[in-house]
């Protein structure tokens, strides 16, 4: 019985363990611009950070959405930056200078838009 209890302890350790590593990367530093308002947005102070980061990893993929992108946000993590295209109502995709008409680039919608835009002084 013994033997049963210290195997089910150490199985559940373990799978808790393997749950925490699912974590999202912390990201370092992110900046929002247009081409209308220059930059909006430079954060780098890791209050603001941990809020954007927190709405910005709460999204999910809307295929079927059709956004009007006008705005650009740079997202450094572990020295590396990556583009995102952003529209004022929400959504999101990863920005590639080498979109072609064959390729598809998944857009996703942010589930707190009014919080990120006001954080983010994304505006009209």
């Amino acid at each position: 019985m013994k033997k049963f209890y210290s195997l089910t302890m150490i199985s559940i350790l373990a799978m808790l363990l393997v749950s925490c590593g699912d974590s999202n990367p912390t990201i370092e530093r992110m900046v929002v611009s247009s081409s209308a308002h220059g930059v909006v947005l430079d954060a780098t102070d890791a209050e603001t950070l941990e809020e954007l980061q927190r709405i910005f990893y709460n999204k999910e993929e809307t295929p079927n959405a059709a956004p009007d992108f006008k705005f650009f946000v740079d997202i450094t993590i572990e020295g590396q930056s990556t583009r995102w295209q952003y529209s004022i109502d929400g959504f999101i995709r990863e920005h590639n200078v080498s979109i072609s008409g064959d390729s598809v680039t998944k857009i996703y919608g942010l589930k707190e838009v009014a919080k990120f835009n006001r954080i983010a002084n994304v505006r009209e």
